[in-house]
């Protein structure tokens, strides 16, 4: 196969369509199969779709959290001081100085001091909110040698006071939880279902709730301690030394930090059964996230020298406490065209789920199911083949259809037994030539001595070119080939052939030369032979030489054919207008 044949057949594939084949099969289980899974696939692809809202635009908002604080039931009594004083003050557990593990070292000589506002020991933002349950201070001022050019100066420290707010655990805290989402949606949740650190469901708030104290998350202190596993007054265990023999500080010192998650949903999951309800919900749960350390003080430092020379003298505080940070989880949606698409698209891909099980299933049921759902297209078109052969000859057989060997027609083999002939035929002129010259042929010596007796009967010789103009052969070798007869393909070379005829007998000798392409011949009127070099063939009357023969599976061409014509003498002369 040439380029060109090549290049023709893949535009022709490429310009083709194949639909699949339909098999249509009459067996009632297979029908109750496909119907029964084709329901269930539609069932499940529907409730996927409304049920588990998959046509919404989903994604996780952002949380800003409102925090007031409330300190009217905070226990202010002085007669509690003692026994506050005997729990927090107690230098044996508060003593880590020399401790490699902690280098926080000594909070000693603690005190309990009441903080009025409550604004003193707490801090709140939409972030965080932080309330002190232990502040360090120390005092310092500055001495210089000359207070005018400021030299020679130095800061000298007082010793360290640590005091322990009284009675934090009693502030109430009120939650207003806002989400806001990338598209524009925000607002506050309906209802906030408060979990503690096992995720039990503590209370439930609702905006709609008649009673202020329910309708956002509000609390004690101590109560969102407890939702995460601990308390104040708890032993915080913190990586120690094997020296240490102290008790454990309690974390009303050390401080804590949890972790505040709100996780927001606008549509309801498919167990409520609520597929549109559309109203924002939140659930609220409380993790520690600082067990078995110091949490990180908070300093601020205040100044409290003159006007002109604020830095005269001052107190550096540090804050430890409860440190509450907000983060937001879950997903708001909200129905989005692009993605109802998608989804409606996934399901109608899983409904040819249920023709490949039944497939599989028929597979097994009948042996003869896959030839059917499988096409030949050999097949099919051999029968196309026929059917055209009946509307064209009137039979549904052509030559190329009966078959002798097999894949080898009718007409390919007498072909072939074509070529063969001529091979047998070349090469018994070439012997009987060969004997004769060597004196060993007594028939073709015969026929010679015959002939020469007979006077020497002589022949006139010619080819007849494809543009009907005549090569005449006078006994001596000839090359044919590109400018003979009105051939011009730069495809034929100048010296194609060689041949040489014999003006005795009108036989011609024809030889293939070495030449790029291949040319043929056609003897006896039979198919077409290649000549290829130093190939040698006889030509007689109305043989056929080409100059260049293309051969492939599907045809064969000739360019440049001569017509060998032989003429006896004597028949033209008395052909001439002056014999009678």
């Amino acid at each position: 196969m040439g380029i060109k044949e090549g290049l023709s057949e893949l535009w022709d594939d490429l310009m083709s369509y194949r639909t699949l084949k339909v098999v249509k099969i009459s067996d009632k289980r297979l029908a109750y199969v496909h119907k029964t899974l084709m329901a269930a696939i539609l069932c499940y692809a529907l409730i996927s779709v409304i049920g588990a809202h998959t046509y919404m635009l989903k994604e996780k908002p952002r949380v800003y959290m409102s925090t007031t604080i409330n300190d009217t039931v905070r226990d202010l009594s002085v007669t509690d001081a003692t026994t506050l004083e005997q729990l927090y003050c107690n230098s044996s557990f508060a003593n880590f100085v020399g401790d490699s593990l902690v280098p926080e070292g000594a909070y000693l000589n603690n005190k309990c001091v009441t903080y009025i506002p409550s604004s003193q020991i707490v801090e709140t933002n939409d972030a965080a909110t932080f309330v002190a349950t232990h502040i360090r201070s120390r005092a310092f001022t500055r001495w210089c040698e000359n207070n005018v050019t400021k030299v020679g100066c130095s800061i000298k420290y007082n010793p360290d006071e640590n005091q322990f707010p009284l009675d934090p655990d009693n502030l109430i805290l009120q939650f207003r939880p806002r989400f806001v989402t990338s598209w524009g949606y925000n607002g506050y949740p309906s209802e906030v279902i408060v979990y503690d650190s096992a995720f039990t469901a503590f209370k439930t708030f609702l905006t709609t709730n008649t009673n202020s104290t329910e309708k956002y998350p509000i609390m004690y202190l101590h109560e969102v301690l407890r939702l995460a596993g601990i308390g104040l007054d708890d032993r915080n265990e913190l990586d120690v030394s094997t020296s240490f023999s102290a008790e454990f500080p309690i974390y009303r010192l050390t401080g804590v930090r949890l972790s505040v998650e709100l996780t927001f949903s606008n549509f309801r999951p498919m167990s409520h059964f609520k597929p549109f309800d559309f109203t924002p919900q939140a659930t609220m749960s409380i993790q520690l996230n600082s067990k078995g350390s110091f949490v990180t003080s908070l300093d601020t430092v205040h100044f409290s020298g003159r006007a002109e020379d604020i830095s005269e003298s001052g107190t550096i505080m540090e804050y430890r406490g409860v440190q509450l940070e907000y983060g937001a989880k879950g997903l708001m949606g909200k129905a989005d065209p692009y993605t109802a698409m998608m989804a409606i698209m996934s399901c109608f891909i899983m409904v040819s789920v249920a023709t490949t099980v039944v497939d599989i299933i028929g597979a097994f049921i009948y042996d003869s199911f896959k030839d059917d759902k499988i096409e030949d297209d050999g097949e099919r078109q051999h029968l196309e083949h026929m059917i055209l052969n009946l509307e064209t000859v009137g039979v549904p057989f052509g030559h190329d259809d009966l078959q002798i060997l097999p894949n080898v027609s009718m007409k390919e083999f007498l072909q072939l037994l074509q070529r063969d002939i001529v091979k047998l035929n070349a090469l018994a002129h070439h012997m009987s030539r060969d004997l004769a010259a060597a004196g060993l042929n007594q028939h073709t010596m015969s026929i010679q001595q015959t002939s020469k007796q007979a006077g020497g009967m002589k022949y006139k010789c010619r080819l007849i070119a494809p543009d009907r103009t005549d090569i005449y052969l006078t006994g001596g070798p000839q090359t044919i080939g590109r400018g003979h007869g009105g051939c011009d393909s730069k495809r034929i070379s100048h010296k194609q052939l060689s041949i040489v005829a014999n003006i005795q007998t009108g036989v011609a000798l024809v030889k293939g030369l070495h030449t790029k392409n291949v040319s043929g011949v056609a003897l006896a009127g039979g198919a077409w032979q290649t000549l290829g070099p130093n190939d040698e063939a006889e030509l007689e009357a109305g043989d056929m030489i080409t100059l260049l023969l293309d051969q492939n599976e599907d045809e064969t061409s000739a360019d440049g054919v001569f017509i060998y014509v032989v003429e006896k003498l004597e028949e033209l002369q008395n052909k001439s207008w002056f014999s009678f």
